[in-house]
């Protein structure tokens, strides 16, 4: 029996809008890849997942799809997120038994009763046989190495990449917490549709993505940097360049970054009855995670902004799926979070 019991495996999914990690007991973080799947219209046959879905993207013939089956962190494709993460498992094969015993899976701190539903219900299906659900912001908690059950105010900032979700944790609970619909895709589309309007060039979300990734930044770097963009021109149907610089860029993310400092801000102003908490957040600072958080000058900003220290951790990305390893290793002290 013990040998048997050890062909199963525990295992912690974050499915985001952007990308999908997974966290094997035992083994750490053994999969990052782009939350995307290709089909076959016509069969709907599976052709690609992660990586080589991307890889298809925007290069495919009218027969095959590309598909991203989340949107603003919860599931808007139900068979696409099951078949994509199905996929993804059938690439750690090497680190997989017979099946999944324990799986634990984040999810944001807004989405509805009916959204939690669905993903419960889709973990089951991927064939986890025990299911544990914790929000994005406690797993990340948990990878920062936060010691959340002392009273001590700790706020938590994740930009993903269709969700910011920002809270305020003391005592093992959430004090406070806003969760914006909003986050790396969002930049990712400002930047298309300012080629688009100022410039009549189309982009692909590729182009426009490495646009964001070299030229993208929050704050004012003393080190400003151009780029010679490659579209097709609107007016005359054939390809174009336009050269582009950091400047122009930061401009363009802007606005959606000054909407994630004023979440932040009303988070702060609950915090009027409970001026303790918002002390220790004034003086040991706020943590910044997600694929957002690499925003060159984002820290400065919000700072800039907000009065406030902001802390970033080594590989952001990731946080949430390691606090989630984490919570696979002391499940019996987490009962509050089993969902069958």
């Amino acid at each position: 029996m013990g040998f048997f019991k050890e062909m199963y495996r525990d295992m912690a999914i974050d499915v985001g809008t952007s990308n999908t990690v997974i966290f094997i007991s035992g083994a750490g973080i053994v999969l990052n890849e782009p939350s995307m799947i290709a089909r076959e219209i016509l069969t709907n046959k599976v052709l690609a997942v992660g990586h080589e879905a991307l890889a298809l993207h925007e290069k495919i013939h009218p027969g095959v799809a590309t598909i991203r089956p989340l949107v603003n962190g919860v599931i808007a494709d139900y068979e696409s997120t099951k078949d994509l993460v199905k996929g993804l498992i059938r690439k750690t094969k090497t680190h997989f038994g017979f099946g999944i015993r324990n799986l634990v899976i984040s999810m944001p701190s807004g989405i509805t009763a009916v959204e939690k539903r669905a993903v419960r219900y889709f973990a089951k299906n991927v064939g986890a046989k025990n299911v544990y659900m914790e929000t994005d912001i406690m797993a990340a908690a948990f990878g920062l190495g936060i010691r959340i059950e002392e009273p001590m105010g700790n706020m938590i900032v994740s930009i993903g990449g269709g969700t910011t979700e920002i809270a305020v944790i003391s005592l093992g609970g959430v004090v406070s917490s806003e969760s914006l619909k909003l986050g790396g895709i969002n930049m990712t589309n400002a930047i298309l549709d300012h080629f688009r309007k100022a410039h009549n060039l189309v982009l692909s979300d590729l182009r426009a993505e490495e646009i964001k990734l070299e030229l993208g930044s929050a704050y004012k770097t003393g080190n400003e940097q151009t780029m010679t963009v490659w579209g097709m021109n609107v007016e005359s149907g054939l390809p174009a360049s336009q050269e582009i610089g950091s400047e122009t860029i930061r401009e363009v993310l802007s606005p959606i970054i000054n909407q994630i400092i004023t979440g932040i801000k009303k988070s702060l102003e609950v915090l009027i009855i409970k001026p303790e908490i918002a002390i220790d957040i004034y003086k040991h600072g706020l943590y910044l995670v997600g694929g957002g958080s690499l925003i060159p000058g984002i820290d400065k900003k919000i700072t800039e902004e907000t009065t406030i220290p902001v802390l970033l951790c080594e590989d952001p990305q990731t946080v949430i799926a390691r606090g989630m390893g984490e919570i696979l290793q002391n499940l019996k002290n987490r009962r509050d979070i089993y969902t069958n």
